[in-house]
């Protein structure tokens, strides 16, 4: 595959995500979560102060090594038609198409 055979991501409608951030944390393994902020500080703000939480970790039972990996912007998804099927993708790849949203929005 080159950078040619990709499609145009211009000719694609996307879903940029305004305002949300992904954050990951190590904790004996990796969580990914979405923080909603106005800013990039704002979230590693956010994400660094989850690291702080006693109850850190939703359905662990105990979190004895929580640390912050990175914080940056979620990525874009495009509409696509893939193989015959509608999705959201945040990768375009070779023969994916533009689609127009369908009757459950974006």
């Amino acid at each position: 595959m080159t950078i040619t055979d990709l499609p145009n991501k211009a000719d694609f409608i996307v879903n940029e995500r305004p305002g949300e951030y992904e954050a990951t944390f190590t904790v004996r393994g990796t969580i990914r979560v979405t923080i909603k902020a106005e800013s990039l500080d704002e979230a590693r703000a956010k994400a660094d102060a989850m690291t702080e939480d006693e109850e850190f970790g939703l359905e662990l039972d105990e979190a004895d090594d929580v640390s912050l990996n990175w914080v940056g912007k979620t990525r874009p998804m495009y509409l696509v038609t893939r193989d015959g099927g509608t999705m959201q993708v945040s990768r375009l790849e070779p023969g994916d198409l533009p689609r127009q949203p369908d009757e459950r929005g974006f």
